[in-house]
């Protein structure tokens, strides 16, 4: 996709100069405020004010709920942070594995700038910036209806500038704020948050309808060779190949990679994990299996079918397709070591079991489309790939926005919302605040505790 990667960094050079010339050419009706400029605005307060009054209904009956998903949020996040904290320090390797910091700023391009390339898709600048609007967009906004549903004084909307990265603000009445009711104020605090989890369900389902729409399954995903583990002392010899190193035993022979050299340990007995000899591993088969002999491949159960009608000793090319292009092998079938007179490849496709709510959560969120199916666009395929990862960035930013705005700490939402939650608990502004410097500290030596270590283990 390299005609894309042109065309997003002329977009960053353009857009840049566009903010530059903006805010140039409204010097006057800047303020600033640290590194941020601040460009104040009512423009939007007469859509708040017409959306807070046609829906006044709804939205008050929304509010205990807001409530609810801003504290099961601010759970979540607290959780999270505290398993990251832990892997951190107690799974060092974590480092060689992750190249990228506890701690960084969400960038364009930051997978290929951290070596995160294998995690998650392309993140271009149009995809950026494009996300970025329709977070603070619907974050701003949702915050804004709520301030105007409780008649708390709006003084301004606007946009902030921070280089060519772009926020938007409603900025309302402290004073005001503060007189309001308790279930106010933390529904108003908790409004963004919820507007921004609505938004990733929604891109959520775009997500699903357009990969469904968009894409056909293809081949078969293969990412195992037939395994088996043997006792170390039965091994009797090695003989050094081109690709692979036999493993000569009294039982047969059996093959080794420098990728499968594991040896693991049961009862005091000593194993070897190695590739058995299948016709697969021989020929060196890569990539998604698309195509066997004239039979289009389109996922197990086609191949699966396609091998039942052979026969050992048959004669088959398979045609894959990986990163590198198409591949071809003329393999000639075994025997299935569990099943005589059954055609053998020795592929195989290993899930492995979620772990934790995170893995769980993942697993669920991704079960839409099967792990060893190839998927293939079915119309113009880097334009395909383009609006599905857009989709994609778009709904886990406006997640990952609702989780860390949670967060009890002093400068985000979730810091006032964590007050707020302690004094309607306790009804003691001294435990309150207590409570509010504590989890700010905390999290903030937390912080500081990953980065330092992990600093230590990677430079």
């Amino acid at each position: 996709m390299v005609s894309f990667w042109v065309y997003d960094v002329t977009f960053l050079v353009l857009f840049s100069v566009g903010v530059f010339w903006f805010l140039r050419n409204r010097q006057k009706e800047l303020s600033r405020e640290g590194i941020m400029f601040m460009w104040r605005t009512q423009f939007g307060v007469e859509a708040i004010n017409w959306f807070a009054e046609k829906f006044s209904g709804l939205l008050h009956r929304l509010k205990y709920l807001i409530i609810g998903i801003g504290v099961f949020l601010m759970g979540v996040m607290v959780w999270m942070l505290g398993q990251t904290a832990l892997i951190y320090l107690l799974h060092p390797e974590i480092t060689k594995l992750i190249k990228a910091p506890p701690i960084a700023p969400l960038i364009p391009y930051f997978p290929k700038l951290f070596g995160m390339e294998s995690f998650f898709p392309p993140f271009y600048f149009t995809y950026f910036i494009v996300a970025l609007a329709i977070v603070a967009i619907v974050h701003e906004f949702s915050h804004g209806i709520f301030m105007k549903l409780f008649k708390i004084k709006i003084k301004s909307t606007g946009l902030v500038f921070l280089g060519p990265i772009l926020g938007a603000f409603v900025e309302q009445d402290e004073k005001s704020m503060k007189k309001k009711k308790k279930v106010e104020q933390m529904t108003v605090l908790a409004a963004g948050v919820f507007a921004n989890t609505l938004t990733a369900l929604l891109f959520y389902g775009l997500y699903v309808g357009f990969f469904f729409s968009s894409f056909a399954a293809s081949g078969y995903i293969f990412n195992s060779y037939g395994a088996a583990a043997i006792p170390l002392e039965n091994v009797t010899g090695y003989e050094e190949g081109e690709r692979l190193t036999k493993v000569l035993t009294e039982q047969g022979d059996y093959y080794l990679d420098e990728g499968l050299a594991v040896q693991l340990e049961n009862e005091g007995v000593e194993y070897l994990l190695v590739y058995t000899e299948a016709p697969a591993v021989l020929a060196g088969m890569r990539g998604a299996i698309i195509q066997a002999d004239d039979v289009k491949i389109l996922g197990m159960d086609s191949l699966r079918w396609f091998l039942e009608n052979k026969n050992p000793g048959d004669i088959v090319r398979f045609v894959t397709e990986d990163v590198d292009g198409l591949n071809e092998y003329d393999v000639m079938l075994g025997e299935h070591p569990e099943v005589g007179g059954r055609a053998y490849l020795g592929v195989g496709h290993n899930v492995a079991e979620p772990k934790g709510f995170i893995q769980g959560f993942l697993a669920k969120f991704m079960s839409f489309k099967e792990s060893s199916t190839y998927y293939k666009p079915t119309w113009d395929g880097e334009f395909v790939f383009f609006i599905y990862h857009l989709l994609w960035w778009i709904m886990i930013i406006n997640l990952l926005v609702a989780l860390f705005n949670m967060m009890p700490l002093g400068i985000l939402d979730g810091g006032r919302f964590f007050y707020l939650m302690v004094l309607g608990a306790f009804g003691s502004k001294k435990i309150a605040k207590g409570a509010y410097k504590f989890a700010t500290y905390f999290i903030l030596f937390l912080f500081a505790v990953m980065m330092f270590f992990w600093f230590i283990r990677v430079w």
